[in-house]
């Protein structure tokens, strides 16, 4: 009944000629953040079939593989981590998905509604995440109590919450900020269905009512959020409005490979 969800890679070559990256020569923390990092380079974070077009999400690795490779698309969590943990096993990675809930910008503890990855390297784990938005380390974090890692100028802390929970931070100078949660008890593809099903038709999900769309760049970020388009560029921060959705289109091809089909009347506020 689920067998699409368990369906290996389609073609392991044609996912990495995306990322622009050779095949890893051995399965090592240098070639799992090199892929960490690619990936977040060249595929971009988007809810643009949720907001835009209404379209159910599907979790068939098959399905993702032709929307992500085929057709050059972004995806949410749902879609990129599944799509990532199948090149990571491709590649020789000992990897199995987690269980998430996003801490940030909460002061309330809100549902598990996040896939991220865990890969075992030489008897460690690591977390690992190519399906969140920002900010999310351009590599892989330690799980161990207080480990404390820095990748493109930022810096990341994972704690010890309780005896089922670890938490990630962002630490910006003198301030950290809780960013996620997560558990070490390995996920079956099947346990993220009902998550999905939640955040792309539940009218309260935030991937149905904002626009979201971003990738990391060499020196830093660029990102949609509604009808604000920002470039982040050696720490500088620029913004501006989207005025119409001619231009929404535009920056969509131009900065993040993306066209939609002609027909989409693009919403702006």
């Amino acid at each position: 009944m689920y067998e699409e969800l368990y369906c290996p890679l389609p073609d392991k070559g044609r996912y990495l000629e995306r990322l622009q990256i050779d095949a890893p020569k051995k399965a090592d923390l240098e070639q799992l953040n090199s892929l960490i990092y690619a990936n977040q380079c060249r595929i971009p974070f988007e809810n643009l079939d949720i907001f835009e077009l209404k379209k159910p999400i599907s979790l068939g690795i098959e399905d993702i593989f032709h929307k992500v490779i085929v057709k050059k698309r972004g995806g949410y969590c749902f879609e990129l981590n599944a799509l990532f943990l199948s090149l990571l096993k491709e590649c020789g990675f000992d990897a199995y998905s987690c269980k998430c809930r996003i801490l940030r910008r909460k002061n309330f503890i809100p549902p598990s509604l996040h896939q991220g990855i865990l890969v075992k390297l030489d008897g460690k784990l690591w977390f690992c995440d190519v399906g969140y938005g920002g900010p999310m380390p351009a590599g892989a974090l330690l799980v161990e109590d207080s480990f404390k890692a820095a990748y493109c100028g930022q810096t990341f802390r994972i704690a010890c919450a309780d005896s089922y929970w670890w938490t990630v931070s962002y630490a910006s100078g003198e301030e950290t900020e809780k960013i996620i949660q997560f558990t070490t008890m390995p996920q079956e593809p099947v346990e993220f269905l009902a998550p999905n099903e939640y955040c792309s038709k539940n009218e309260n999900s935030v991937f149905l009512n904002t626009r979201f769309v971003n990738r990391r760049t060499e020196h830093g970020s660029l990102s949609i959020t509604n009808d604000k388009f920002t470039e982040i560029n050696n720490r500088k921060r620029k913004e501006r409005k989207i005025q119409s959705p001619e231009e929404l289109n535009l920056i969509l091809k131009t900065c993040f490979g993306i066209e939609l089909p002609i027909t989409v009347h693009l919403q702006i506020s």
